[in-house]
């Protein structure tokens, strides 16, 4: 047996759009393989700055981590 209720509530989360929850808001760089395994496996992985998150967001909404930056342009010189 079920009872009636009068009105109705509605909830959903506040969470942002691939918000992950770690605080950090740069776009990294990081090796093409590494972001291919944990788009199909899963997992955190490094970037070339040393900084380990989970790909889940659009980087193209982020500023580039200028310590990334930094590090790709040096290697980029060195080719």
């Amino acid at each position: 047996m079920t009872t009636p209720v009068s009105g109705s509530v509605e909830t959903s989360p506040q969470t942002a759009e691939g918000d992950t929850g770690d605080g950090d808001d740069y776009a990294h760089y990081a090796r093409k393989e590494e972001i291919t395994r944990a788009a199909i496996e899963g997992g955190r992985i490094t970037a070339i700055c040393g900084w380990q998150f989970e790909p889940v967001r659009d980087p193209s909404r982020f500023p580039v981590c200028p310590r990334c930056k930094e590090l790709k342009d040096l290697a980029q010189q060195l080719l």
